[in-house]
Protein backbone atom coordinates (compact mmCIF):
# COMPACT_ATOMS: atom_id res chain seq x y z
CA UNK A 1 0.00 0.00 0.00
CA UNK A 2 1.76 3.11 -0.97
CA UNK A 3 -0.23 5.98 0.57
CA UNK A 4 -0.90 9.36 -0.92
CA UNK A 5 -0.02 7.54 -4.14
CA UNK A 6 -3.12 7.75 -6.87
CA UNK A 7 -3.61 5.50 -9.40
CA UNK A 8 -5.73 5.23 -12.14
CA UNK A 9 -7.26 1.96 -14.32
CA UNK A 10 -6.64 4.11 -17.50
CA UNK A 11 -2.86 4.25 -16.26
CA UNK A 12 -2.44 0.50 -15.41
CA UNK A 13 -2.17 -2.96 -17.41
CA UNK A 14 -5.54 -4.68 -16.25
CA UNK A 15 -5.15 -8.61 -16.30
CA UNK A 16 -7.94 -11.09 -17.69
CA UNK A 17 -9.97 -12.58 -14.64
CA UNK A 18 -12.40 -14.57 -17.44
CA UNK A 19 -13.46 -14.14 -20.66
CA UNK A 20 -14.31 -10.48 -21.34
CA UNK A 21 -13.70 -9.39 -17.50
CA UNK A 22 -10.56 -6.74 -16.97
CA UNK A 23 -8.63 -6.76 -13.47
CA UNK A 24 -7.21 -3.47 -12.65
CA UNK A 25 -4.87 -3.49 -8.96
CA UNK A 26 -5.85 0.52 -7.95
CA UNK A 27 -4.27 -0.04 -4.39
CA UNK A 28 -2.18 -2.62 -4.23
CA UNK A 29 -1.54 -4.57 -0.54
CA UNK A 30 2.58 -3.91 -0.99
CA UNK A 31 4.46 -5.92 1.50
CA UNK A 32 2.26 -5.23 4.45
CA UNK A 33 0.63 -8.35 6.57
CA UNK A 34 -3.59 -8.17 6.59
CA UNK A 35 -3.34 -4.90 4.59
CA UNK A 36 -6.75 -3.98 2.57
CA UNK A 37 -6.57 -4.01 -0.68
CA UNK A 38 -9.32 -2.57 -3.93
CA UNK A 39 -9.24 -3.97 -8.04
CA UNK A 40 -11.19 -2.32 -10.74
CA UNK A 41 -13.47 -4.41 -12.88
CA UNK A 42 -14.50 -3.86 -16.22
CA UNK A 43 -16.93 -6.39 -17.97
CA UNK A 44 -17.51 -6.66 -21.60
CA UNK A 45 -21.57 -7.22 -22.62
CA UNK A 46 -22.46 -11.11 -21.49
CA UNK A 47 -19.57 -11.72 -19.23
CA UNK A 48 -19.46 -12.42 -15.71
CA UNK A 49 -16.90 -13.87 -12.89
CA UNK A 50 -17.43 -15.64 -9.31
CA UNK A 51 -16.12 -14.19 -6.74
CA UNK A 52 -15.12 -16.31 -3.68
CA UNK A 53 -14.59 -14.26 -0.55
CA UNK A 54 -11.89 -16.11 1.34
CA UNK A 55 -9.72 -15.08 4.46
CA UNK A 56 -11.26 -11.38 3.25
CA UNK A 57 -14.59 -9.54 3.61
CA UNK A 58 -15.04 -7.85 0.01
CA UNK A 59 -16.89 -4.93 -0.52
CA UNK A 60 -18.22 -3.81 -3.68
CA UNK A 61 -19.12 -0.40 -5.24
CA UNK A 62 -21.12 -0.03 -9.08
CA UNK A 63 -18.85 2.59 -10.83
CA UNK A 64 -20.64 2.33 -13.93
CA UNK A 65 -22.67 0.43 -16.25
CA UNK A 66 -25.39 -1.68 -14.94
CA UNK A 67 -25.63 -5.83 -14.66
CA UNK A 68 -26.73 -7.99 -12.13
CA UNK A 69 -25.50 -10.29 -8.86
CA UNK A 70 -26.68 -13.57 -8.28
CA UNK A 71 -25.79 -14.80 -3.87
CA UNK A 72 -24.98 -18.41 -4.16
CA UNK A 73 -23.65 -18.32 -0.53
CA UNK A 74 -24.60 -16.49 2.27
CA UNK A 75 -23.97 -16.98 6.26
CA UNK A 76 -26.99 -14.95 7.40
CA UNK A 77 -29.26 -12.13 6.85
CA UNK A 78 -30.73 -10.36 4.37
CA UNK A 79 -30.07 -9.78 0.70
CA UNK A 80 -31.97 -6.11 1.15
CA UNK A 81 -33.52 -4.49 3.54
CA UNK A 82 -36.67 -5.76 1.15
CA UNK A 83 -35.53 -9.23 0.82
CA UNK A 84 -35.44 -11.93 3.27
CA UNK A 85 -32.62 -14.23 2.61
CA UNK A 86 -33.28 -17.94 0.92
CA UNK A 87 -31.52 -20.95 0.59
CA UNK A 88 -31.99 -20.83 -3.21
CA UNK A 89 -29.32 -18.78 -5.38
CA UNK A 90 -31.51 -14.95 -5.35
CA UNK A 91 -30.37 -12.34 -7.95
CA UNK A 92 -30.19 -8.40 -7.43
CA UNK A 93 -30.01 -5.91 -10.32
CA UNK A 94 -27.19 -3.65 -9.98
CA UNK A 95 -27.04 0.20 -11.00
CA UNK A 96 -24.59 2.58 -10.58
CA UNK A 97 -24.40 3.16 -6.60
CA UNK A 98 -24.76 -0.26 -5.51
CA UNK A 99 -22.93 -1.65 -3.28
CA UNK A 100 -22.21 -5.78 -1.67
CA UNK A 101 -20.87 -6.80 1.20
CA UNK A 102 -19.82 -10.80 0.98
CA UNK A 103 -18.37 -12.07 3.84
CA UNK A 104 -15.68 -14.45 4.57
CA UNK A 105 -16.56 -17.55 2.83
CA UNK A 106 -19.74 -16.84 0.77
CA UNK A 107 -19.95 -16.23 -2.85
CA UNK A 108 -21.25 -14.49 -5.90
CA UNK A 109 -21.03 -14.04 -9.65
CA UNK A 110 -21.77 -10.84 -10.93
CA UNK A 111 -22.95 -10.27 -14.90
CA UNK A 112 -23.45 -8.19 -16.98
CA UNK A 113 -25.94 -7.75 -19.80
CA UNK A 114 -26.33 -6.19 -23.13
CA UNK A 115 -25.19 -2.54 -22.87
CA UNK A 116 -22.92 0.55 -24.63
CA UNK A 117 -22.00 1.52 -21.42
CA UNK A 118 -19.07 -1.16 -19.93
CA UNK A 119 -20.28 -2.51 -16.22
CA UNK A 120 -17.29 -1.40 -14.02
CA UNK A 121 -17.32 -2.54 -10.25
CA UNK A 122 -14.67 -1.85 -7.90
CA UNK A 123 -14.02 -4.88 -5.31
CA UNK A 124 -12.05 -3.71 -1.86
CA UNK A 125 -10.66 -6.72 0.56
CA UNK A 126 -10.62 -6.12 3.89
CA UNK A 127 -8.76 -9.65 6.07
CA UNK A 128 -11.46 -11.15 8.07
CA UNK A 129 -10.88 -11.79 11.59
CA UNK A 130 -9.25 -15.16 11.35
CA UNK A 131 -5.64 -12.89 11.49
CA UNK A 132 -4.29 -11.04 14.35
CA UNK A 133 -4.86 -8.08 13.58
CA UNK A 134 -8.27 -8.06 12.03
CA UNK A 135 -9.62 -10.01 15.48
CA UNK A 136 -8.53 -6.98 17.50
CA UNK A 137 -10.16 -4.67 14.90
CA UNK A 138 -13.28 -6.43 14.57
CA UNK A 139 -17.09 -5.32 15.91
CA UNK A 140 -19.76 -7.15 17.18
CA UNK A 141 -22.44 -7.39 14.63
CA UNK A 142 -26.27 -8.62 15.14
CA UNK A 143 -26.56 -11.37 12.51
CA UNK A 144 -30.29 -10.16 12.20
CA UNK A 145 -29.04 -6.74 10.86
CA UNK A 146 -27.08 -8.02 8.43
CA UNK A 147 -28.36 -6.88 4.81
CA UNK A 148 -25.70 -7.98 1.66
CA UNK A 149 -26.82 -5.46 -0.36
CA UNK A 150 -27.68 -1.58 -0.62
CA UNK A 151 -27.57 0.94 -2.88
CA UNK A 152 -26.66 5.00 -2.50
CA UNK A 153 -29.99 7.03 -1.33
CA UNK A 154 -31.05 3.84 0.88
CA UNK A 155 -29.68 6.28 4.35
CA UNK A 156 -29.88 9.38 5.32
CA UNK A 157 -27.10 11.94 4.90
CA UNK A 158 -24.63 12.98 7.90
CA UNK A 159 -22.43 15.81 8.44
CA UNK A 160 -18.91 15.81 8.66
CA UNK A 161 -16.71 18.90 8.89
CA UNK A 162 -17.13 22.25 7.20
CA UNK A 163 -19.93 21.53 4.46
CA UNK A 164 -19.55 18.25 3.90
CA UNK A 165 -21.31 15.69 4.30
CA UNK A 166 -21.26 11.89 3.70
CA UNK A 167 -23.87 8.58 3.35
CA UNK A 168 -22.75 5.38 4.99
CA UNK A 169 -23.15 2.09 2.77
CA UNK A 170 -22.09 -0.48 5.39
CA UNK A 171 -21.04 -0.33 8.83
CA UNK A 172 -21.80 -2.37 12.53
CA UNK A 173 -25.45 -1.36 11.96
CA UNK A 174 -25.90 -3.62 8.81
CA UNK A 175 -23.26 -6.39 9.16
CA UNK A 176 -19.72 -4.80 8.54
CA UNK A 177 -17.63 -5.92 11.23
CA UNK A 178 -14.13 -4.98 9.58
CA UNK A 179 -15.09 -1.85 7.93
CA UNK A 180 -17.21 1.07 7.18
CA UNK A 181 -17.65 1.77 3.54
CA UNK A 182 -19.41 5.60 2.51
CA UNK A 183 -19.54 7.66 0.32
CA UNK A 184 -18.67 11.53 1.00
CA UNK A 185 -19.65 14.79 -0.82
CA UNK A 186 -16.80 17.26 -1.34
CA UNK A 187 -18.49 21.16 -1.80
CA UNK A 188 -16.75 23.65 -4.05
CA UNK A 189 -14.90 24.71 -0.79
CA UNK A 190 -13.03 21.87 -0.80
CA UNK A 191 -11.36 19.64 2.18
CA UNK A 192 -8.59 21.51 4.23
CA UNK A 193 -5.71 19.59 5.41
CA UNK A 194 -6.40 16.90 8.08
CA UNK A 195 -5.19 13.41 8.96
CA UNK A 196 -7.50 9.98 10.46
CA UNK A 197 -6.54 7.49 13.03
CA UNK A 198 -8.16 4.77 10.90
CA UNK A 199 -6.87 3.27 7.59
CA UNK A 200 -8.58 4.20 4.32
CA UNK A 201 -9.05 3.59 1.00
CA UNK A 202 -10.70 5.80 -1.40
CA UNK A 203 -12.05 6.66 -5.24
CA UNK A 204 -13.58 9.23 -6.92
CA UNK A 205 -17.09 8.03 -8.07
CA UNK A 206 -18.31 11.40 -9.60
CA UNK A 207 -16.67 14.94 -10.41
CA UNK A 208 -12.72 15.96 -10.21
CA UNK A 209 -10.58 17.60 -8.15
CA UNK A 210 -7.22 17.29 -6.89
CA UNK A 211 -5.29 15.06 -3.87
CA UNK A 212 -3.01 17.91 -2.06
CA UNK A 213 -0.01 16.95 0.29
CA UNK A 214 1.86 18.49 3.17
CA UNK A 215 4.65 19.95 0.81
CA UNK A 216 2.21 21.54 -1.59
CA UNK A 217 1.98 19.31 -4.65
CA UNK A 218 -0.88 17.77 -6.09
CA UNK A 219 -2.59 14.82 -7.75
CA UNK A 220 -5.27 15.31 -10.48
CA UNK A 221 -8.64 13.28 -9.17
CA UNK A 222 -11.06 11.90 -11.46
CA UNK A 223 -13.91 9.52 -11.66
CA UNK A 224 -11.82 5.96 -11.26
CA UNK A 225 -8.93 7.28 -9.13
CA UNK A 226 -7.49 5.34 -6.26
CA UNK A 227 -5.61 6.17 -2.97
CA UNK A 228 -4.75 4.70 0.13
CA UNK A 229 -4.54 7.30 3.28
CA UNK A 230 -2.47 5.82 6.02
CA UNK A 231 -2.80 6.51 9.54
CA UNK A 232 -2.28 10.27 10.29
CA UNK A 233 -1.08 11.10 6.70
CA UNK A 234 -1.84 14.58 6.42
CA UNK A 235 -3.74 15.81 3.32
CA UNK A 236 -6.63 17.55 1.33
CA UNK A 237 -9.10 17.66 -1.15
CA UNK A 238 -9.49 20.07 -3.78
CA UNK A 239 -12.52 20.71 -5.72
CA UNK A 240 -12.46 23.84 -8.38
CA UNK A 241 -15.94 23.01 -9.14
CA UNK A 242 -19.61 24.06 -8.73
CA UNK A 243 -20.89 20.56 -8.23
CA UNK A 244 -20.03 18.07 -5.18
CA UNK A 245 -17.01 15.48 -5.43
CA UNK A 246 -17.75 12.06 -4.56
CA UNK A 247 -15.40 10.21 -3.13
CA UNK A 248 -16.23 6.66 -2.12
CA UNK A 249 -14.45 5.74 1.47
CA UNK A 250 -13.70 2.29 3.21
CA UNK A 251 -11.81 2.27 6.26
CA UNK A 252 -10.93 0.26 9.24
CA UNK A 253 -11.70 -0.01 12.23
CA UNK A 254 -15.39 0.32 11.60
CA UNK A 255 -16.55 3.89 12.76
CA UNK A 256 -17.77 7.48 11.95
CA UNK A 257 -16.36 8.92 8.98
CA UNK A 258 -16.52 11.96 10.33
CA UNK A 259 -13.82 11.64 12.78
CA UNK A 260 -10.81 13.94 11.36
CA UNK A 261 -7.67 15.72 13.01
CA UNK A 262 -6.34 19.12 12.08
CA UNK A 263 -2.17 19.02 11.85
CA UNK A 264 -2.26 20.64 15.28
CA UNK A 265 -4.15 17.41 16.53
CA UNK A 266 -7.75 19.24 17.39
CA UNK A 267 -10.47 17.32 16.28
CA UNK A 268 -12.66 18.50 13.43
CA UNK A 269 -16.15 19.85 14.33
CA UNK A 270 -18.78 18.69 12.94
CA UNK A 271 -21.83 20.99 11.77
CA UNK A 272 -25.03 19.33 11.61
CA UNK A 273 -26.95 18.34 8.36
CA UNK A 274 -28.67 21.52 7.06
Amino acid sequence: MSAGIVRHASALTGFEASAGVTRFEIVPSGSFAEAMSAHHYVFESFSEFKFVAKDYDLYFYVLGGAGSATFEKLSFGSLTKEADLTEKASDVALLEGSAILLLDGESLVLKSGKSSEKFEVLVASVPSPITPWADILKREIDPASRVAATRLGAAQHQSATGDRQFEVLFDASNGSRGATLFVGFIPSSGAPQHYHLYDEICVIVRGSGALASPDGSEQKLVKGSAFHISPRLLHAIHNPNPEDLWILGLFRPEGSASAAFYPDGRPAPVDPVR
